[in-house]
């Protein structure tokens, strides 16, 4: 059985990028409202959002258990004449600065749901006191349709999973809605998704 990091790399060995080259729609709207500082993006990817955040002046550090799509991001982050500092490492391995970053965005990261509540824990101690966190992902309702996913429920978001994990946030903004999806080959179609804003008291 492979492991998740090969089963990344194996998708992102491809030319093509496997979720497009644009930023996640919601990602770009919510991040066109903040002021420019540092940002971290866990499970990156090929690093899409990441180089959008640096053209916006964005100090990024992103990363990824895939190496592949560590090498795409940064000749991505290339072509766009960007800067971004992307490290290989999963949510267990990555360590930082505590209340370092301005922004946290995770964007379709989703994870074991055993190691979830953990995971989203140790991401949430590196925001600033009035740090932004942005998250999009598949909901519950996801499960069965074609436009991408995990396709196994334990994985997938609910409301009430994520106020739980980020009770000590203070929601902005927390929907579920069904959306149209057009990001490379993998999001593709209408799709159920949570999105929230969170951000951390002072």
């Amino acid at each position: 059985m492979k492991s998740a990091s090969e089963m990344w790399d194996q998708r992102y060995a491809n030319e093509t990028f496997a979720y497009g080259t644009e930023p996640n729609a919601f990602f770009k709207e919510e991040l066109l409202k903040l002021k420019a500082g540092q940002i971290l993006l866990p499970a990156e990817g090929e690093g899409r959002n990441a180089v959008f955040a640096a053209k916006q002046l964005w100090q990024v550090v992103a990363f990824d258990q895939s190496k592949q799509g560590r090498q795409k991001a940064l000749e991505l982050a290339h072509e766009n004449q960007v800067e971004i500092e992307y490290v290989t490492a999963g949510f267990e391995d990555f360590i930082t600065e505590k209340e370092h970053f301005d922004c946290i965005a995770l964007i379709y990261a989703h994870v074991p749901e055993n190691k979830r509540k953990e995971y989203h824990a140790s991401i949430t101690q590196y925001l600033k006191p009035g740090g932004v966190l942005i998250l999009e992902g598949f909901s519950k309702e996801q499960l069965g349709k074609a436009s991408g996913g995990p396709g196994k429920v334990e994985m997938l978001f609910s409301k009430e999973n994520v106020l739980n994990d980020f009770s000590e946030l203070e929601t902005i903004k927390l929907q579920e809605l069904d959306v149209d999806l057009s990001e490379g080959a993998f999001h593709q179609g209408k799709a159920s998704v949570i999105r929230y804003i969170g951000k951390k008291k002072a």
